[in-house]
């Protein structure tokens, strides 16, 4: 388990007036829950200054990254900046969460990292093929994502070179 602070509710409302949220720790439900509830609290204030999502995370469930990314588009939809900031490491889903965000910064010493997405599937032939249907699918999207994010013109602006990294998976480190 990745060691990370605890943010009292007093501490995460000033946050949040200065239009920061925090995604540390393993990407699960209970941190989707609590970002999707401070980008909804943000939104309420009908400002369209720049959020800052801090990240200090080495990743986790597809799923809860979806809806947190599901979250910034929703920011964005608003016209509003998204910057995401590396404090560490944004590895695995929250590399993914970090491409989504407008501007990306990191430090000299951060890190981030991409691989493909993982499952631990149990089940027979069919439930198989499904599985690796919505793997595929993902890994089509977010090779799609990476590539647009990518300087044009180049072997990265293609969704196929990224498409390639992710079905490796091996881990691919940047800093």
């Amino acid at each position: 388990m990745d060691d990370f602070v605890i943010v009292t509710e007093l501490e995460r409302r000033r946050l949040r007036e200065n239009r920061t949220v925090i995604l540390s720790g393993d990407i699960d439900s209970g941190t989707a829950h609590e970002f999707i509830e401070d980008i909804h609290m943000l939104l309420m204030e009908k400002s369209k200054n720049p959020i800052k999502i801090i990240i200090s995370s080495s990743g986790g469930n597809v799923f809860s990254g979806i809806a947190i990314i599901h979250a910034i588009r929703l920011v964005q939809k608003n016209g509003i900046k998204v910057i995401g900031e590396v404090h560490g490491q944004a590895c695995s889903m929250a590399f993914f969460i970090l491409q989504c965000c407008d501007e990306r910064v990191m430090g000299e010493l951060d890190i981030s990292m991409a691989h493909g997405i993982t499952t631990g599937f149990i089940g027979d032939m069919r439930g198989f093929e499904a599985e690796n249907k919505l793997l595929t699918y993902w890994h089509e999207q977010f090779a799609d994502l990476l590539a647009r994010r990518c300087k044009k013109g180049t072997e990265y602006s293609e969704p196929g070179y990224w498409y390639e990294i992710l079905r490796d998976n091996t881990p691919q480190w940047y800093t």
